[in-house]
């Protein structure tokens, strides 16, 4: 016999929700202590925020948060390196999937970290502008951001026939500038000023690569933040 229509989803029970087991409860309470930890250091600085701020505002227990971290410094490493293997994830993941020439991998590259920063900008800020005040762990760790972009602009130097009169620390300083524009922006408070540092940017990288015009041409032609 057929089914009346609607019949089985009457009679059809619902599947049992999926069980939270221990380690994903886990994440779940790491994933709050580290997004209120980013959320304070943005408002408050790294020395105005304390461990009793964290617990209030991500909604757990003094005992939660020392079963995870011994101390927000702890909280904030995982943070910060937490916000930047997921932003270098995205970059890696687009560019697989673009198979650009390598100019337009760079664009691409600064597209993606400005666009992670404009939707998480309270985290940004926390990373960018007040993890070099955090203490030696953060410092060791920005100091590898600062040069994050290093590897894909050496790639650049077949591009240019006089690569080899370039300096070799270019690569280490225009990726140290990149991060100083989003520095800027986000200690200002100018967050929606960020999606103007793409074209200059990718000018400003491509130069000494490919020269001013081709620079210019593919920063037109990346699209928009």
């Amino acid at each position: 016999m057929r089914a009346l229509p609607g019949r089985a989803n009457r009679t059809s029970l619902p599947a049992p929700p999926r069980p939270i087991d221990r380690e994903s409860s886990g994440e779940v309470q790491r994933q709050r202590i580290r997004r209120a930890t980013g959320e304070l250091i943005a408002k408050r600085g790294y020395a105005g925020t304390s461990v009793e701020l964290i617990i209030k505002r991500a909604h757990v227990g003094f005992r939660t948060f020392y079963h995870h971290y011994a101390n927000k410094e702890e909280a904030f490493v995982d943070l910060f390196d937490t916000t930047v293997a997921r932003t270098d994830k995205l970059i890696r993941d687009n560019l697989a999937a673009a198979e650009a020439p390598w100019p337009e991998q760079v664009a691409l590259a600064l597209r993606t970290t400005f666009a992670a920063m404009l939707a998480e900008p309270l985290i940004a800020r926390a990373c960018v502008v007040e993890g070099p005040t955090a203490g030696p762990a953060i410092l060791e760790r920005y100091d590898v951001l600062t040069k994050a972009f290093a590897p894909i602009l050496r790639r650049g130097r077949q591009y240019n026939p006089e690569a080899a009169a370039l300096p070799e620390t270019v690569e280490d300083t225009l990726a140290g500038a990149v991060l100083w524009a989003a520095y800027q922006r986000l200690n200002f408070s100018e967050v929606d000023r960020i999606a103007e540092l793409l074209p200059e940017n990718i000018e400003l990288v491509l130069r000494p690569y490919i020269g001013q015009a081709e620079a210019a041409r593919v920063a037109a032609a990346t699209e928009p933040l």
